[in-house]
């Protein structure tokens, strides 16, 4: 089942493999300063480097586990994995696109992609008019996953689609492949066209890098280049009413359940008036987010909670996007 959005995200480095030095050249004069890649002349070096191991497996196959103990199963991220996930600057290092030429003298494009042994690599063939037909037959066999002329990739805005479009096919099979095996729906508003919309809105208006799928509340976490920190919460017409619920039953006051109501807030949902143990009466006010409205097959209410109180023991100034493009190696 294809989702509209994954369940998690953040920067992959991307690699170029050309015999052409010129190619690799023009390529590096005119890529993006946040697009992590190495690049390399020959497929013996590349090869070396794309199947070294790496330090932790992909995580979704780390953290993702599925909650029994609601009326729909549902799969859901271990937040202890998702700790160890974001502390580790090697993530960004991870390759999520390949872009192999056809034509090399000592190991042809599909002898290459062959021999790569990770494969979740998105790889896509550089091709000339000639090598098509043999493009064709190696995407339909499934050795590749995109065809590309090299004509196509001469300047940036030819280039940054297919980029852009194989790093968001890496991220969407894991998706796709946790609800294949665990016969399960992801989270409704994950295949809401209009919320994707407003979703990358977010996203750009929040400048964030990375995301991950969170529960209790549903949403996502968010980060930063920087490293700091963002939680998206999103709340179904069901929640909403549980939310209006808990306020009466809670005596929360009568423009809290008004706003409630409203849908012009939505409780944060980090602790329930009942596990509140202060001497003082419950902070309303701290634990409510102004919300909108996403119309898509439902009305949606988000909030964005910009200093959310999460308990995850990470050093931004170590494992953040910037970190790593700081230290990052010169191309090969």
């Amino acid at each position: 089942m294809n989702t509209a959005l994954p369940a998690y995200y953040h920067p992959t480095t991307v690699c170029f493999v050309d015999d052409n030095h010129s190619f690799l050249r023009s390529l590096s004069i005119d890529m993006p300063d946040d697009l992590p890649y190495i690049s390399f002349l020959t497929p013996e070096e590349a090869l070396e480097e794309v199947n070294q191991p790496q330090p932790l497996p992909p995580l979704a196959e780390r953290c993702f586990s599925m909650d029994i103990s609601s009326r729909e199963p549902v799969v859901e991220f271990n937040m202890g994995a998702l700790e160890q996930e974001i502390k580790q600057i090697s993530r960004f290092q991870r390759l999520s696109v390949l872009l192999v030429d056809y034509a090399m003298p000592t190991m042809d494009g599909l002898e290459f992609c062959a021999e790569v042994r990770d494969r979740d690599v998105q790889i896509a063939l550089l091709t000339g008019v000639a090598d098509e037909k043999t493009a064709v037959a190696a995407f339909n066999a499934g050795l590749i996953d995109r065809y590309i002329p090299k004509s196509a990739l001469s300047t940036r805005p030819g280039l940054m689609p297919h980029l852009e479009s194989l790093k968001n096919a890496y991220f969407s099979q894991f998706s796709a492949r946790l609800n294949d095996i665990l016969a399960l729906d992801p989270p409704r508003f994950m295949t809401e066209p209009a919320f994707a919309d407003r979703f990358g809105r977010i996203v750009a208006e929040q400048r964030i890098v990375e995301y991950y799928l969170t529960r209790d509340p549903w949403g996502y976490l968010m980060l930063r280049a920087d490293g700091s920190l963002v939680r998206l919460v999103v709340v179904s017409p069901e929640e909403q009413a549980a939310h209006i619920a808990i306020a009466r039953a809670h005596d929360a006051p009568p423009d809290i359940q008004a706003n409630l109501v409203s849908g012009s807030l939505l409780l944060q949902g980090y602790e329930h008036p009942e596990d509140y143990l202060g001497h003082e009466p419950y902070p309303w006010k701290e634990n409510v987010l102004p919300a909108e409205r996403v119309t898509g097959n439902v009305v949606w209410l988000v909030g964005i909670d910009e200093a959310p109180p999460m308990d995850i023991d990470f050093d931004p100034a170590q494992s953040s996007f910037n970190k790593f493009l700081q230290q990052r190696r010169p191309v090969v």
